[in-house]
């Protein structure tokens, strides 16, 4: 029986760590928009052909995008699109630069900070040291919870919660991540997510001793 309730609690979790990147990502593609080019053409190259001809064509969107935000600086979809070009391409830095930059021109755009969340995200999966790959999670954290302050939907803060509780834990952070998870139930008490979050809350309360947030999210848990 404890088996299987591992198995869920598992599935439960890769399915809310799935459902926020999937949030970031619509973010990222909406912001790219119709810049993407298909190539019918492209089905009859040899892959190296492809992926020579997609690597020029990223290069050229990304030159595109750059200088069209050196004329807008502060237009919040330009800066997203030169971002998600640059995530697309593989280049994790430059974005987050653009991103970083983005907010303090724009600091009222919620979805900015909801890319710069997937691209701390992406940095933080492709490093090897622990200790800067949790940074890298608390960054993304940070951008999370950024992104409701500005957001008029609930249900968009509800997903920005509930990614940021999932990139605190990752960063070892488990008191925030008990915090922004209870804020996640406090908006979507009945949500899909919701069983899975209370399961791992509780997870983590017996599992480890935190201090803040954790004894909030205890005491809000057991309220519900």
């Amino acid at each position: 029986m404890m088996m299987n309730r591992d198995k869920l609690g598992l599935w439960a979790r890769i399915g809310a760590i799935l459902l926020a990147v999937l949030f970031v990502l619509s973010f990222v593609l909406f912001g790219i928009g119709s810049n993407v080019s298909y190539n019918p053409l492209d089905l009859f190259r040899s892959p190296q052909d492809q992926q020579a001809t997609q690597t020029t064509g990223s290069e050229e969107q990304i030159e595109r995008s750059r200088a069209e935000l050196e004329e807008n600086p502060e237009d919040p979809r330009i800066i997203r699109r030169l971002a998600g070009l640059y995530l697309q391409n593989g280049q994790t830095s430059e974005a987050i630069k653009v991103l970083e930059d983005g907010r303090k021109a724009v600091p009222e755009d919620p979805a900015i900070p909801l890319v710069l969340a997937g691209a701390y995200d992406q940095r933080a999966q492709a490093l090897t040291d622990e200790k800067e790959r949790q940074a890298a999670y608390a960054k993304a954290g940070d951008a999370y919870v950024a992104a409701t302050e500005n957001e008029e939907s609930e249900r968009r803060d509800a997903q920005a919660f509930l990614g940021a509780g999932l990139a605190y834990e990752q960063a070892g952070d488990k008191a925030k991540a008990i915090q922004y998870w209870n804020e996640y139930l406090e908006i979507e008490p009945e949500g899909e997510q919701a069983d899975a979050v209370k399961e791992r809350i509780s997870t983590l309360l017996k599992g480890e001793d935190t201090t803040g947030g954790a004894g909030a999210g205890a005491e809000n848990t057991e309220g519900r």
